[in-house]
């Protein structure tokens, strides 16, 4: 069993790839990200992650700060290390002031603290896929 879920990525949906341990957060941020228009790819570990990475580059990263591999922040360093600028916001369940100042000074978008990730993520991948999620309907 493959701990990537298969997505059908339509080409126009820019893509978004979360990187998380617990698979109902994965299909929690699936639904909210594809509410947005973005192509969702989801992977339990950053291992898992940069193996299919060569295949399809995405617009941003969600990953939990602390993965079995590998921390959040050494997934963003190791980004930036194969020459990918790719925004990528962290989650974590404990909102350490310590790794949180380390994941900005390693250019994370964002560490936001679960559960309250909703409106947070929405505010910070909305304008990487384009989207105004602030005009009336």
């Amino acid at each position: 069993m493959s701990s990537c879920e298969a997505t059908v990525i339509p080409t126009s949906a820019p893509l978004v790839c979360v990187v998380d341990p617990d698979a109902a957060v994965r299909r929690s941020v699936t639904v909210l990200l594809r509410a947005l228009g973005a192509a969702v790819e989801g992977y339990a570990t950053a291992h898992d992650f940069l193996a299919h990475l060569p295949q399809a580059v995405p617009v941003c990263v969600v990953t939990e700060s602390e993965l079995p591999d590998m921390s959040g922040v050494a997934l963003l360093q190791e980004l930036k290390a194969r020459g990918l600028g790719i925004p990528t916001i962290l989650l974590s369940h404990d909102a350490d002031v310590t790794h949180a100042v380390a994941a900005m000074r390693a250019g994370a978008l964002d560490y936001i603290e679960k559960p309250y990730i909703d409106r947070a993520l929405v505010t910070q991948v909305a304008p990487i896929l384009d989207v105004d999620v602030g005009r009336p309907h």
